[in-house]
This record gives structure tokens, C-alpha cells and sequence, in this order.
């Protein structure tokens, strides 16, 4: 019987789980906040700190290209710092209660930065122990197709450890990035918009609606891990706002385009009656139509751990077959919690792992995504028809103020009479549709519909009353020219028709206005 061969793993598996990990590089602070999240909730349990002064740290120089984050939880003892900071896939947390639990998100870094450094101290150790890797040897290292060197060398070869001594109190974290070879990663701005979305923080207390999420969640006996966020010294919270907006082409860049008028909130149980997630998404004024990319937390986004999995677009599939219905994906903003101890987020975190679970919750998933398209539709349809009753009611006042001005020639009014009938047939189908809406609102349990109706429908105005004959005897505009006789009348008319089909409507009222102070 043939010996078995001893496996080698090579040099590039390296390269698959740093650079070649991550779509967005932007991950690597999700991976370093979701491992100090970790490191702070085993600290507030020992009793080491309390809830109030956990918190983490984020420290970027652009100037300097370094970046580092810190938090204040366990730290690592000295012992454990090699085996857990310089071998890979090597972790010893608890899949299911622990935020990470892979043991390969610390490399995260390696990709985007010359020197990637862990420091840390455990309290009572009067010792800061310091792993170092060679950012920059290692790529030169993988990079080089010439020599094909096992995983185990390369990694002896890029870290260093040594000792410093440390206050016996002290106990923390800190990665340290120098040397940063990625823009995106040193901008600020970036970063914070990123973090809002994404880092498991408290809703801003600007949020209108942030206390009836919390009510909810208590009452559902939902606790949401969040965390105290800092970067540089400002406070992260959660990006959602209660005014909704739209891009400009001036500065400030936006303006108010509308406002979230309530919450609607959703939960579901897989086939053991556990609950699989539980979640909220908004109702607002403009909800027949997408919301503006300035609106950077749009989208119905999902979270496991109040950490989020993958981006806005995570959800889009299921909001229907067709490619278009993607887009109602961004009809709101809104979470989704996933809280079954089942549902593990894969290795990107952009989605979780293929079970039974994840399937289910995909499956009840629909049935949410499916409402906010069906509300869409709804309020759409109600603007539209608002808008032709509006559109009637306008016409109606035109065509009252012209009887008085006067008509330019009978064609004239014709087709202002042609015009009004259509907008008149638009309004009653218009009023017809409103009317269909108020009764499937009725029927709703959560009552989005009602509050969308109840501010888009402003108009109780019926349509009724016939219209006026073409064979009404008109005023005409050239009956004030006193001073002109009857065929010089009539030619006047023709024109009056030539400038009104000539000129902009300003410019020929204007030009007629000067005809008539002449000759009245």
C-alpha cells in the first residue's frame, strides 16, 4: 500500500485571504469592529468594564497613511497572542454566539498596507505583547511566481513578536495599519458613511422613529447589540434620517424631497416556531417612486449581530422575477435582523452560508419584499391620479379666467374645451382609482396604506358638472378694441392667432397686452 503524501498548502492561499478576500476594502473595519464588538462583550461579562465605557476607536492619518483601532475589551493574554495573531484560520469562538469566529478577518489588512502590527495587554499582565507582519514582504513574497514556498515559511518569514512592559491594569486592543496603499481606506468621509451603514451602532437620536424601533424590540424581547463607535472624536451612529432627499446640481448638493410618515414592523418563525428575523421598514410620502442616491441609507438591508451583510443591494432577488423589480428595493429604508442561532454569515460576510434555514428565511422574506412592492404601486397609482384631479381643477380655472380675458379666436376655445373634457375623463378615473385605494386601505392590518392616502390624496374635490359648449357665445380679446371696427377686428384676431402660435406664451400675452392698451 502506497504512503499517503503530506499535504502543502502553498504561498497564494495567503493572497486568497487578505487581498483576494474582500470586494470592498472598506471590510477590513467591518472585521476589526466586529472582533473588538467581541472583546468588549467578554469584558463587560467578566465584569472588567461596564457597558457605558466599552467602546472602540478609529484613528485614520491621511497624511501619515496609517490607521488604527482600538477598543478596550479583554485584550489577548500573553501567552495565547502567537498562536491566535500569527497563525491563520486558527480561532477558538463559538460559531453562533461569538460576532467572529473564523479566525481570518485580522488579515484583512494585509492587503492594503505596507506593516500591519496587533498590540494588546491582558489585564493583570504587566506585559504588551506585539505581533508585527511585513505587509510589504509578503506581497513581494506572493508576487514572486518563480518560487513556489509553503504558506507555513512565508508566514515565519513576515512576523515578528516582541514585548513591552505595560501597566497590570491595562487591558486592550489595538490594530495599527501604516504605510496604507489604499485612498478609499484614508478617507474619512468614506469611512464614516460606510460605518453608519454597516457597524453595529445606535440609531441618531435626530432619528424620529428611533424610540418606537427600541419600544418594538422590547416588547418583541429583542436585544440588538450596539456599541460606542468613534471616529477620530466624533460618535458613529446608525445614517437614517426621517427627511428623505433629492440631488441637486448646487450647493448644498440635495434638497428635501419628502419625509417617512411611519414604520411597519415584520417578523417570521421557521417550521419550529423559532424566529427566524425580525425587522422594520419605512413609509413615506414619496413612496410611489425610488429614493435619490443621496439618500445613503436606502435599501432594506440585513444585519446578523447588528453588523450588516453584504450591501444595500443584498435583497434585490427577491422583489421579483423580472430585472426591473429590483428597484423597489429602494422604495424605503429599513433592517432586517437575522436572529436564528442557523443563520452564519459566510466568510465575505456579504451573504450567509447555504442551509435549510437561510432558505427560509429567503422564502418569508418574500412575502415583506412583495408588500413594499405592492405599497408602491398603490402610492403611485394614488399620486397619479391626485395628480389628474389636480391637473382638472387647473384646467377648469384656466378656462374660467380666459372667459373673463377673453378668447384670442373660437379655435381657441375649442381646444381649451377639447383639453378640459380630456382631463376631466383623466380626473373621474382619477377619483374612480383614489376611491379603490381607500377601500384596499380599509382592509390593511398594518395601516400603511391609510397613512400614505392620508398625505398624498390632499384633494376631496369632485369632478362633476358638464362642460361648456363650443357654441357658447365667447368674449373675445378683440372685442376691447373699441377703436378699431369690425373688419379690422377680425383681422386683429388672425393676429392675435399668429403671435400665440409664434411666441412663448409670455412673450405673446405681453405682445397682445401692448395691442390692446393701443387700441382699446
Amino acid at each position: 500500500m502506497d504512503k499517503p503524501a503530506t499535504p502543502i498548502v502553498g504561498k497564494f492561499v495567503i493572497e486568497n485571504l487578505t487581498v483576494g478576500m474582500y470586494d470592498d476594502p472598506r471590510c477590513v473595519y467591518r472585521e476589526y469592529i466586529q472582533n473588538s464588538a467581541d472583546a468588549l462583550d467578554k469584558a463587560i461579562s467578566n465584569g472588567q468594564i461596564t457597558s457605558q465605557e466599552a467602546a472602540i476607536h478609529i484613528q485614520i492619518s491621511k497624511d501619515r497613511k496609517s490607521i488604527v483601532i482600538e477598543d478596550n475589551g479583554t485584550g489577548i493574554s500573553n501567552s495565547q497572542v502567537v498562536p491566535m495573531l500569527q497563525n491563520v484560520a486558527q480561532s477558538e469562538k463559538e460559531i453562533g454566539k461569538e460576532k467572529g469566529f473564523r479566525g481570518i478577518g485580522r488579515l484583512g489588512g494585509l492587503g492594503y498596507c505596507e506593516r500591519l502590527v496587533f498590540e494588546t495587554t491582558f489585564g493583570g499582565e504587566n506585559v504588551k505583547s506585539i505581533m508585527t507582519w511585513d505587509a510589504k514582504r509578503l506581497k513581494e513574497i506572493v508576487n514572486d511566481r518563480t518560487k513556489k514556498e509553503e504558506a507555513e515559511k512565508v508566514i515565519m518569514t513576515v512576523t515578528s513578536f516582541h514585548e513591552e512592559p505595560e501597566a497590570t491594569e491595562k487591558h486592550y486592543f489595538k490594530v495599527i495599519m501604516t504605510g496604507v496603499t489604499n485612498s478609499e481606506l484614508l478617507d474619512e468621509d468614506g469611512i464614516m458613511d460606510y460605518l453608519r451603514m454597516v457597524a453595529p451602532v445606535p440609531f441618531d437620536s435626530g432619528f424620529y422613529y428611533k424610540s418606537k424601533i427600541y419600544e418594538e424590540l422590547k416588547k418583541e424581547n429583542i436585544k440588538i447589540d450596539e456599541y460606542k463607535v468613534f471616529l477620530g472624536t466624533e460618535q458613529i451612529y446608525k445614517g437614517y434620517t426621517t427627511t428623505l432627499y433629492r440631488s441637486k446640481n448646487t450647493h448644498p448638493f440635495r434638497e428635501k424631497s419628502g419625509d417617512i410618515l411611519d414604520l411597519t414592523f415584520f417578523k417570521s418563525y421557521d417550521k419550529n416556531g423559532q424566529l427566524l428575523f425580525w425587522g422594520w421598514h419605512s413609509v413615506s410620502d414619496i413612496q410611489g417612486r425610488q429614493l435619490d442616491k443621496s439618500n445613503k441609507a436606502r435599501g432594506l438591508r440585513v444585519r446578523k449581530d447588528n453588523i450588516q451583510i453584504g450591501d444595500e443591494n443584498r435583497l434585490e432577488s427577491l422583489f421579483g422575477s423580472n430585472p426591473t423589480d429590483t428597484r423597489f428595493n429602494f422604495y424605503v429604508v429599513g433592517e432586517i435582523y437575522a436572529l436564528h442561532n442557523q443563520l452564519i454569515p459566510n466568510g465575505r460576510r456579504d451573504d450567509f452560508v447555504d442551509s435549510t434555514t437561510y432558505s427560509e428565511l429567503k422564502d418569508k422574506l418574500k412575502s415583506t419584499c412583495l408588500k413594499i412592492k405592492k405599497l408602491a404601486n398603490q402610492t403611485s397609482d394614488g399620486l397619479s391620479a391626485q395628480r389628474d384631479i389636480n391637473n382638472f381643477a387647473e384646467e377648469q380655472k384656466k378656462y374660467e379666467e380666459k372667459q373673463k380675458q377673453g378668447f384670442v379666436n373660437k379655435e381657441e376655445q375649442q381646444k381649451m374645451i377639447f383639453e378640459l373634457n380630456n382631463k376631466k375623463e383623466k380626473a373621474e378615473k382619477g377619483q374612480k382609482t383614489i376611491q379603490k385605494l381607500k377601500q384596499q386601505a380599509e382592509q390593511e392590518i398594518d395601516g400603511s396604506l391609510y397613512k400614505v392616502l392620508d398625505r398624498v390624496v390632499k384633494s376631496e374635490q369632485l369632478v362633476q358638472g358638464d362642460l361648456p359648449e363650443i357654441d357658447d357665445k365667447p368674449v373675445y380679446r378683440t372685442d376691447k378694441l373699441s377703436k378699431l371696427s369690425k373688419e379690422q377686428r377680425k383681422l386683429f384676431s388672425k393676429v392675435f392667432d399668429i403671435i400665440k402660435r409664434t411666441l412663448d406664451n409670455e412673450r405673446a400675452e405681453l405682445v397682445i397686452q401692448k395691442i390692446e392698451d393701443e387700441f382699446k
